[in-house]
């Protein structure tokens, strides 16, 4: 659940981007509340430096629950730039139960910048060149206080993330003023909508600005439940927080219980989506088709097809989670895949090995990078899929992360139900086949949601659908 952390950031910094034209200085507390109950707080400051460019920090602090274990997160973006929002740095920095990944971007050439990434006490450095429509976070503010002046007051901008390394489409409606309920009682405030529009599909924020562009309400549909920032004192922000379970939230039922032996062959899945536009996803095992109205129909197989795709460059590299060069992830690749042949017998050695190898199984990790894992061995799917996948680039093979749900007969006191899941696809004799170190075996019970490199910004694409999914009817293929 880190990647739900960066979500936040990325809409708080759009939002809060419209600050007050003329400030010197600025700084705002925002309760953070999940259906109405308080799970943690966040700040934005806007500070002009002594040489008049600007720094934009967003800061965010969380603590959530995943079966009564008590998960922290924390996260940091900033980014500085010129009084007319040419970029000069930016910093972004994410914590969770005791692990940090840290970026700093120095600015070396006009919109290119040395970026210095930091996880698990390992440094890497890599180059990043942001196109010239990229906007950092006071080329956000600028873009939306020219906006709210012309006649459409719509305002289309590409916002950067620093904890992305990356630029997503943004769309800013700004809409007409209202009376909106606040802590301190009743205000009339504008209105904004925006659509953040990621590859997986569209996300949407709707925040109540006061006269000065600050957002004092901001509210989005997140996992089922309606999240809200709610701008109150510091006092009141870094209030106690209320228990909060989520991952109860995240559970899906299965319509009847599925036998080991259906689950090793061929399933059709029927699901129904309400309430957002994202859609589950095409992979090696799991083919959608769509039969209108939110309903699709999934056929998950465990004998993937061939595949005629070019793989992604991604899926061969390191990253900063994925930290496949690492001297201590290609000695225990090397441990992992002793005496194997061929890519196949490799990856079915590396799978048993990261299966044994994680002795600590455990919910409080929330999302640690392969080489975090390979220095603690805890942690549950996500942890286990990302070490299987750093073994696999680090052998040659490429690898991608899978997250979605997945069959288990029991969980938390529920049965047969569909839990939060992550696993592998490596790249194989031509074809993608999955692999999950954390469950037994990989069976046709594993309902894909998204893929990804491994970056949580992808395990959020998948988890975002949560909420909105319904399982209808599961049976095997006519043919």
């Amino acid at each position: 659940m880190r990647s739900l952390v960066l979500l936040f950031l990325l809409w708080i910094g759009l939002t809060h981007a419209a600050a007050a034209e003329t400030d010197q200085g600025s700084q705002t507390w925002r309760a953070v509340l999940f259906d109405g109950r308080k799970a943690g707080w966040s700040q934005t400051e806007r500070v002009v430096l002594s040489d008049a460019s600007i720094r934009t920090r967003e800061v965010m602090d969380l603590n959530l629950q995943r079966d009564g274990v008590s998960i922290a997160m924390s996260s940091i973006e900033e980014t500085v730039e010129s009084a007319n929002g040419e970029p000069l740095s930016f910093f972004a920095e994410i914590k969770t139960s005791g692990s940090t990944v840290r970026y700093v971007g120095t600015l070396i050439a006009p919109r290119e910048f040395k970026v210095e990434i930091e996880s698990a006490g390992s440094k890497r450095e890599q180059t990043l060149k942001v196109s010239d429509e990229a906007l950092f976070f006071e080329g956000q503010r600028l873009a939306l206080v020219n906006g709210a002046k012309t006649p459409s007051k719509l305002v289309v901008a590409d916002a950067f993330v620093p904890s992305q390394l990356a630029v997503v489409p943004v769309e800013t409606q700004i809409k007409s003023r209202r009376r909106v309920e606040l802590m301190s009682g009743e205000a009339e405030l504008l209105e904004v909508e925006q659509v953040i529009r990621y590859p997986d599909g569209p996300m949407q924020v709707t925040a109540y600005m006061n006269a000065d562009f600050d957002p004092q309400r901001i509210r989005m549909p997140l996992l089922g439940m309606q999240v809200e920032l709610l701008a109150c004192e510091e006092a009141c922000a870094k209030g106690p927080n209320q228990p909060l379970d989520f991952l109860g939230a995240l559970i899906v039922d299965s319509p009847r219980a599925l036998s080991r032996a259906e689950l090793s062959k061929t399933l059709i899945v029927s699901l129904k989506i309400d309430g957002t536009a994202l859609a589950p996803t095409n992979t090696g095992h799991q083919t959608i088709t769509a039969r209108g109205d939110g309903r699709f129909d999934l056929e998950i197989t465990t004998r993937s097809a061939d595949s005629t795709e070019e793989v992604n460059a991604l899926y061969r590299e390191p990253s900063a989670w994925v930290q496949s060069d690492n001297v201590l992830i290609t000695d225990l690749a090397k441990r992992a895949t002793k005496g194997a042949k061929t890519d196949i017998e490799r990856m079915q050695k590396a799978e048993g090995f990261v299966r044994e190898y994680i002795f600590g199984k455990s919910l409080s990790v929330g999302y640690a990078s392969a080489l975090e894992v390979a220095t603690t061995r805890q942690g549950d799917c996500t942890e286990h899929a990302l070490l299987l996948a750093a073994i696999a680039r680090a052998s040659g093979i490429p690898a991608r992360v899978a997250t979605g749900i997945a069959y288990v007969d029991h969980f938390s006191g529920r049965e047969h139900v569909f839990v939060p899941h992550a696993w592998v696809e490596a790249y194989v004799d031509g074809r993608w086949q999955g692999y999950d170190a954390a469950l037994s075996r990989f069976d046709a019970g594993h309902i894909a949601l998204a893929v990804g490199d491994g970056d949580p910004v992808r395990y959020f694409a998948g988890v975002a659908l949560l909420g909105h999914l319904r399982i209808d009817a599961i049976r095997a293929p006519s043919r």
